[in-house]
C-alpha cells in the first residue's frame, strides 16, 4: 500500500482552485493535412448508460520528435519560427513527457494555433516563441512573449497540465514555472480531455477538438499508427445534483453522497457519481469528476489491475460547492465558519483535521486566503 499512501498524500496537498475561465482568441485555421485525418469524437448517450471515447490531455507522447518532424516535412510548408521543426518537435516531446502531458498532441495544437507556424494575420509574432496563443484574447492587442522556444513550449505544456489535472499546482510543476497564466485556469483539471477543449476552454471557437485530433490522426497514420482514445466505463448516466453530504464519524463511518466510502468499490463510485476520467497512477487508480469538483484515489485488491472494479477508496479531494459536511461547511466558506462549527481550535494553518475516526479515517479541511479550498477525506485500508 506504499504507492497508495504516497499518492493519497500528494492529492491531499494539491487542491483545485475557484471558478473562472480563460478565454483566448480563436486559433488560426490550419489547412487540411496532406494525407487527411479524422477527428475523434465522443459517442452519444444511449438508454441509462453512457460510453464515451476520449483523448486524455495527460500522458506520455506516443510519437518521437523525429516522427513528428518527418510528418511535418511531408506537408511542404515553410514555417516562420526561429528554430528548426525537428528541434522544436523534440522539445515538445521532452517537455511533455516531463510534465506527463501529451507533447505530440500539443504539437498538433500549435499547428492549429499558429497556422502551421506561419502566424499569418495573428497578433502573435513568430519571434514571440509563443506556439499556442497564450495571452492572446479577443480584446487583446498582443499575446505573451518568451525568451526562447523552449520557454514557449514549456508554458504551453504547463498550461495544458493546469487544464487537465485537478491536482495541478503552480508550485509543483516538473520544471520551473514559466506559464504566467497558470493561476487563471479555474478550477484546475476542468478539461482533462481534448474533447473538452474549445467553447471557452483554451479557445472560444467550436470545432477546436476535431481540428487538433484530425492533425494528430494524420501524424499517427504517417508513422504507421492508428489513432487511439481511452474509453471510459459504461456507467449510470448523469452526475448527481444537489448537495452531497460528506460524512466521517468518530466511530469510522465514511460516506460521500450516496457512496459508502469504507466498503464501496470503484464500480459503485462510478454508479453513484456518473462518468469519470479514470487513470492508473503508481499502482492505484485516480478518478476525476470535473463537474463535481472531485478527485478520488482507489487501491486495487492484491494482484488486481489498478482500476479494477473492486478497487477501494483511499483518498478524496472535494473542491466543488455541492460537497458539504454534516456541520454545514462547504468549499468556498470562510474560515470563521469552520471555527464556529468545529470549535476555536479548528481552521488553524493551511490544513486542519475536523474529524479523526478511531479506524484512522480523517476529514480534513484545506484553507487559503481566509476561505475553504477543499474537503479532504482519507480512508485507511481495512484490517
Amino acid at each position: 500500500m506504499r504507492h497508495a499512501t504516497a499518492l493519497a498524500a500528494a492529492l491531499l496537498l494539491a487542491i483545485p482552485a475557484g471558478l473562472a475561465a480563460q478565454t483566448q482568441a480563436p486559433p488560426s485555421q490550419a489547412p487540411a493535412p496532406a494525407d487527411g485525418g479524422t477527428a475523434t469524437t465522443p459517442t452519444g448517450t444511449t438508454g441509462g448508460t453512457v460510453l464515451t471515447s476520449v483523448t486524455p490531455v495527460l500522458g506520455q507522447s506516443r510519437l518521437s520528435g523525429g516522427q513528428i518532424a518527418s510528418w511535418f516535412a511531408k506537408q511542404q510548408i515553410t514555417p516562420a519560427i526561429t528554430i528548426p521543426i525537428p528541434e522544436l518537435a523534440n522539445i515538445f516531446v521532452d517537455e511533455g513527457n516531463a510534465q506527463n502531458v501529451r507533447g505530440d498532441i500539443a504539437f498538433a495544437q500549435s499547428i492549429l494555433e499558429t497556422g502551421w507556424f506561419r502566424y499569418e494575420g495573428s497578433m502573435v509574432k513568430p519571434t514571440d516563441n509563443n506556439f499556442s496563443g497564450l495571452g492572446a484574447c479577443d480584446s487583446c492587442t498582443r499575446g505573451n512573449t518568451y525568451p526562447t522556444p523552449a520557454d514557449g513550449v514549456r508554458a504551453q505544456i504547463q498550461h495544458l497540465w493546469a487544464y487537465a489535472d485537478p491536482a495541478a499546482d503552480p508550485t509543483r510543476t516538473a520544471r520551473p514555472l514559466v506559464d504566467s497564466r497558470f493561476p487563471y485556469v479555474r478550477p484546475y483539471g476542468k478539461a482533462p480531455t481534448w474533447e473538452s477543449m474549445g467553447n471557452g476552454n483554451w479557445a472560444t471557437g467550436g470545432g477546436y477538438t476535431e481540428k487538433i485530433l484530425a492533425l494528430y490522426g494524420s501524424m499517427l497514420r504517417h508513422n504507421g499508427l492508428e489513432p487511439e482514445t481511452t474509453t471510459l466505463r459504461t456507467v449510470a448516466s448523469g452526475a448527481p445534483t444537489g448537495p452531497l453530504k460528506v460524512i466521517v464519524t468518530r466511530r469510522g463511518a465514511v460516506r460521500l453522497g450516496t457512496f459508502p466510502g469504507r466498503i464501496g468499490t470503484l464500480s459503485t463510485a462510478l454508479e453513484a457519481f456518473g462518468p469519470g476520467t479514470t487513470r492508473a497512477v503508481s499502482g492505484t487508480c485516480r478518478v476525476t469528476w470535473s463537474s463535481l469538483g472531485a478527485v478520488m484515489v482507489f487501491a486495487p485488491p492484491s494482484g488486481a489491475a489498478s482500476c479494477s472494479d473492486e478497487s477501494r477508496l483511499r483518498a478524496a479531494v472535494l473542491s466543488g460547492g455541492q460537497w458539504v459536511t454534516t456541520a454545514g461547511v462547504t468549499p468556498g466558506d470562510r474560515v470563521s465558519k469552520v471555527r464556529r462549527r468545529y470549535g476555536r481550535k479548528a481552521a488553524r494553518g493551511r490544513t486542519s483535521t475536523l474529524v479523526r475516526a478511531r479506524t484512522g479515517a480523517l476529514l480534513t479541511v484545506r484553507m487559503k486566503g481566509g476561505s475553504v479550498k477543499a474537503l479532504l477525506v482519507r480512508v485507511p485500508p481495512s484490517r
